[in-house]
C-alpha cells in the first residue's frame, strides 16, 4: 500500500513536469537552433519548404522556380541541409525534452497519434500556422529514428512509434464501425468505450491489455481513421452520416440550428457555419436566406429570423398565430396570456403583438380586457 501511494506521488511529480516542459515549449527557437549554422541558401530552402518564416509551404517545383534551379537540386540542397544539421554537435540534447515527450504521447494513445491531436497537444488549439510548421518539420526531419509517419488505408495523418506493431488498430476501428451501425446513432466516447468492450473478443482483450491506456487508444482510434468524425456536439459517428459531416446546405443549417437551441438571424447562422469549417466551401448570406426559405424543417419567426419547426415554431404571420391560438383555446385570453402564446411560437416584439390585436377586422375585446376572435373568422 506504502509502495502504491509513492507510485502515485512519483507520477504526479512525472506528470507535473511534463506539463512544464510542454508549457515551456517553443518550436520556432527549437527550429532556429537548428538552422543557425546553415548557409543562406540552405536556410531559404527549408524555411520555403515547410512554411518555418510564415507563408504556405513550396513544393519543389514552385522553389526551384525562384531560384532557377531544377526542382531536382532543391531536393538535394534540402537532403544536405538537413544532414549538415545532424553532423554538428548538441542538436539532439535540444531535441531530447521534446523527443521525450511526444514519444510519451504517442505511446500512451496506442503507439499512434493523429497529426492533429498530437499538435494540439503541444501547442493547444488555434496555434499560428508558421508554429505548426516548426513541430511538423521538427518530427519529419528530426524525430525520424523514434517516430513515422503511418501508411494505413482509411487513415488521416498520423504519427507512430517506430517499429511498433498497431495489433489492437484494425480490430478497434471495426469494433467501433459495429457499435456505431448497431445504434445507428453518434455517440460519446465514454459510450463508444463501454458498448466496445462487449464487442471484442477474449485474444483481442488480451492483445489491448498489452497498452499504456484504454481509453485513450480508443480515442487515437477514432482521431486517426477517416471512417470516424465527431459532430458538433462532441459525438461521433460515421463520417459518412449526415449527422456527422453534412455537405449539403441545408443540413449545415439545420445543424447549427439545433446546436445553438434558439432562433437565429440568417446571417448569423451564415456566420457560424462558416465558423464550424465543416468543409472548405464558404456559405453566402443569400444562399443559406434561400435554403431556409425552402425547406419546411425552417419556420421564420421574425424578420429574417429562423427556428427550427421541431421546436414547435409555427409558420405564418403574427395575426395567423394569434387566430391559432384562439381557435385551439377557445375562451377569451388576456392581451398577456395572449404575448405569453405567442412567444412560444414566433420571435417578435410584445408591441407587434398587440398592434395586431388591434385589428378590428380579426379581433373582438370583451370584458375583463380580454380577446375572441369575431365570428367570421
Amino acid at each position: 500500500m506504502e509502495s502504491q501511494a509513492k507510485d502515485n506521488i512519483l507520477d504526479k511529480i512525472i506528470k507535473s513536469q511534463d506539463e512544464q516542459k510542454k508549457a515551456e515549449l517553443n518550436p520556432q527557437e527549437l527550429v532556429d537552433f537548428l538552422l543557425k549554422d546553415l548557409s543562406p541558401r540552405e536556410k531559404d530552402v527549408l524555411q520555403s519548404r515547410y512554411g518555418l518564416a510564415g507563408g504556405d509551404k513550396k513544393t519543389l517545383e514552385e522553389i526551384g522556380q525562384r531560384l532557377t534551379i531544377t526542382r531536382e537540386r532543391v531536393r538535394q540542397i534540402e537532403n544536405n541541409a538537413v544532414l549538415k544539421v545532424k553532423q554538428t554537435s548538441g542538436w539532439k540534447e535540444k531535441l531530447a525534452s521534446l523527443s521525450s515527450l511526444i514519444i510519451k504521447h504517442i505511446n500512451k494513445h496506442g503507439y499512434i497519434s493523429s497529426e492533429e491531436m498530437l499538435v494540439t497537444e503541444f501547442l493547444g488549439e488555434g496555434a499560428e500556422q508558421q508554429i505548426r510548421n516548426c513541430l511538423i518539420f521538427i518530427l519529419e526531419r528530426f524525430l525520424n529514428e523514434q517516430v513515422e509517419a503511418v501508411e494505413i488505408v482509411h487513415t488521416e495523418k498520423a504519427w507512430k512509434i517506430k517499429d511498433k506493431e498497431l495489433k489492437h488498430y484494425e480490430p478497434v476501428v471495426e469494433g467501433i464501425k459495429n457499435v456505431l451501425i448497431n445504434k445507428d446513432e453518434p455517440l460519446e466516447l465514454v459510450d463508444i468505450i463501454k458498448e466496445l468492450e462487449k464487442e471484442i473478443s477474449e485474444e483481442q482483450k488480451m492483445m489491448i491489455a498489452e497498452l499504456e491506456s484504454w481509453d485513450t487508444a480508443v480515442h487515437s482510434c477514432l482521431e486517426v481513421s477517416k471512417y470516424f468524425k465527431k459532430n458538433l456536439f462532441d459525438k461521433w459517428g460515421l463520417s459518412h452520416w449526415r449527422s456527422v459531416n453534412p455537405k449539403r446546405m441545408r443540413d449545415k443549417i439545420y445543424l447549427v440550428l439545433l446546436k445553438s437551441g434558439e432562433p437565429l438571424h440568417y446571417r448569423e447562422i451564415t456566420e457560424k457555419i462558416n465558423e464550424e469549417l465543416f468543409d472548405k466551401k464558404v456559405a453566402h448570406p443569400a444562399t443559406v436566406h434561400n435554403e431556409l426559405i425552402l425547406d419546411e424543417r425552417f419556420v421564420l419567426v421574425g424578420r429574417g429570423i429562423y427556428a427550427l419547426a421541431e421546436w414547435g415554431y409555427k409558420p405564418g404571420v403574427i395575426a395567423e398565430v394569434v387566430v391559432d391560438i384562439l381557435r385551439t383555446v377557445g375562451a377569451p385570453m388576456s392581451k398577456q396570456e395572449i404575448v405569453t402564446e405567442v412567444l412560444k411560437s414566433r420571435k417578435v416584439k410584445e408591441g407587434s403583438i398587440g398592434l395586431t390585436l388591434s385589428d378590428k377586422n380579426l379581433f373582438e375585446r370583451v370584458a375583463g380586457n380580454k380577446y375572441i376572435l369575431r365570428k367570421q373568422v
